[in-house]
């Protein structure tokens, strides 16, 4: 039970970053204005533009860190992809070790842009976000490899 359990984590996560990705993808074709459709909400790169502006930074930085933040979520799917794709194989934790170290990276990344900026609300959000995921990974090595 609990390996199918690890691998119900690694389905988990691969799902999450994946809809993570689809709703920036989806929100930066409703910021170019091709889908104003209220399932595409225009939220994060406005935020990420006002915050930034405390440092009165170039206006191509912002459009520049959210293309960034886009590719390293895609590097997460694809990651946590091929883990998903490996279950029932003898690789399989090896591919999950990648996907959830790239991503828990990615995390920390979040945690310093964070702090950068000052928004402490966004900090605890994305504390606990990566905080669940690096639970998750660590249970992959603290359950017993029982069927």
């Amino acid at each position: 039970m609990q390996i199918l359990f690890k691998r119900i984590i690694v389905i988990f996560w691969a799902l999450w970053w994946l809809i993570a990705l689809w709703t920036d993808v989806v929100g930066a074709v409703a910021h170019l204005g091709y889908v104003t459709a209220s399932w595409a909400p225009d939220n994060n790169y406005p935020f990420l533009v006002k915050s930034l502006a405390m440092y009165n930074v170039p206006t191509s930085l912002p459009a520049f860190f959210y293309a960034g933040i886009n590719i390293f979520s895609f590097i997460c799917v694809v990651l946590f992809g091929r883990a998903v794709f490996a279950l029932n194989k003898s690789n399989w934790l090896e591919k999950a070790n990648i996907a959830f170290i790239f991503s828990l990276s990615y995390w920390f990344m979040f945690f310093l842009a964070d702090q950068l900026i000052m928004n402490f609300d966004l900090e605890q959000n994305h504390m606990v976000q990566g905080g669940f995921q690096l639970l998750c990974y660590l249970t992959l090595y603290i359950l017993p490899n029982k069927d």
